[in-house]
């Protein structure tokens, strides 16, 4: 561990600030996320006469995710090392029930209905497969270098659930998660030199794939080249120029009156910029820096290889899709259905993400805590005979 680090820790006191910032920072982008969502899809809503109940909708969402929250936070490195494998596993179930019993919409199939609820199974997927990654590179201690162990192993626990996704099919969101599993086994401590043929390898898969059996991905980088007008980024960059610096005021969006679609969830920072304008997004930009920055504290505290490689997938999967939003919204590059962490409406993806950062807190609460024991993992994955690390 001591080679993975050429800072100086963050003290116990700011730790504890660090967290409480971290916990603030959160619950300002849930409130910014309630009052937005709300405004951009109550248009929707009202034609619906709907309304109320999608305002308890999203207020119920924002309660359960807090839940989630509480309850992550509570969990101390050695309970997430133990939860590793049976969540990865449990991960990789619900993807295969998401292809053999899930609804089929606009010719996908990624969502799972259970007791009346439906969710997606991807998203937490990301996340076990962000915890199990680095749970194996922590096991692996000294041996990350090696091909067996710090590449083709927990390579493999990335790629599997990254291909069950785009079989659903979900490219963008396959591609996300095998992103930050590749980011994990970085952090980790695997051979740069490895991990970049391994990815490019399953890039240029990925991406024949891509050509050859989906034609909706193709549509949307023919549109992102064209850059039409009518299209949802061109309503959203129309949107964000309309708002200006002031903004319209609040409920003031034109684009969300049918122009912009996706308004209350992927495209939701256009209705900020419109009603909000310049000021709202500079503001949200804020709250993002705000909570990497403690994010980034909180991490520099951390004491196990464990808690530093889970600890940054954990906080970069909330920043990686913060900036993938953006960058969708201002065309920066092709759509894809990402939502803006804490903001957008949605479910799952507010609960997963409210987990992840409970899990930070909890990593951080207990930063000495190596929860590491190579004799006792007896994990399947490893030969017979295998060192313990």
């Amino acid at each position: 561990m001591s080679a993975m680090r050429s800072v100086a820790y963050t003290p116990a006191a700011a730790m504890g600030a660090s967290r409480r910032w971290l916990f603030g920072s959160m619950l300002a982008l849930l409130a910014v996320g309630l009052v937005m969502a709300y405004s951009a899809g109550a248009v929707r809503q009202m034609q619906r006469g709907t309304d109320l109940d999608y305002l308890q909708l999203q207020l119920l969402q924002i309660g359960v995710a807090l839940c989630g929250f509480l309850v992550a936070s509570r969990i101390r490195p050695r309970h997430l090392y133990a939860l590793a494998r049976p969540t990865w596993i449990a991960a990789v179930v619900l993807l295969i029930m998401v292809l053999v019993v899930g609804p089929v919409r606009n010719n996908a199939q990624r969502w799972l209905s259970l007791g009346g609820i439906s969710f997606q199974p991807s998203e937490f997927a990301r996340l076990a497969t962000i915890v199990m990654v680095g749970a194996w590179m922590a096991h692996a201690r000294d041996r990350v270098t090696e091909v067996g162990h710090g590449l083709l192993v927990p390579f493999a626990l990335a790629a599997v659930p990254a291909a069950l996704v785009l079989l659903e099919p979900d490219l963008g969101s396959s591609v996300f998660l095998l992103f930050m599993g590749v980011l994990v086994l970085w952090v980790g401590g695997a051979r740069v030199v490895h991990l970049g043929a391994a990815f490019l390898v399953t890039m240029s898969a990925v991406a024949l794939y891509g050509w050859a059996r989906l034609e909706h991905p193709l549509k949307r980088l023919q549109g992102f080249a064209d850059l039409d007008p009518s299209s949802q980024v061109g309503q959203g960059l129309m949107a964000l120029g309309h708002g200006g610096v002031l903004g319209t005021g609040l409920g003031g969006s034109v684009a969300k009156w049918g122009f912009l679609p996706e308004a209350e969830s992927d495209f939701v920072l256009a209705v900020v910029g419109e009603e909000l304008g310049l000021l709202g997004t500079a503001l949200i930009v804020a709250l993002y820096a705000l909570f990497l920055g403690h994010g980034v504290r909180l991490l520099l505290g951390l004491r196990t290889r464990f808690g530093l490689v889970v600890g940054v997938g954990l906080l970069m999967q909330v920043v990686v899709q913060a900036l993938l939003n953006v960058a969708v919204v201002t065309a920066a590059v092709p759509p894809k259905g990402v939502p803006l962490p804490f903001i957008s409406s949605g479910g799952t993806s507010r609960l997963i993400l409210c987990i992840s950062a409970g899990l930070l807190l909890g990593l951080a609460r207990h930063p000495e805590e190596d929860p590491v024991q190579p004799a006792r993992w007896a994990s399947s994955l490893t030969r017979k005979g295998a060192h313990p690390g």
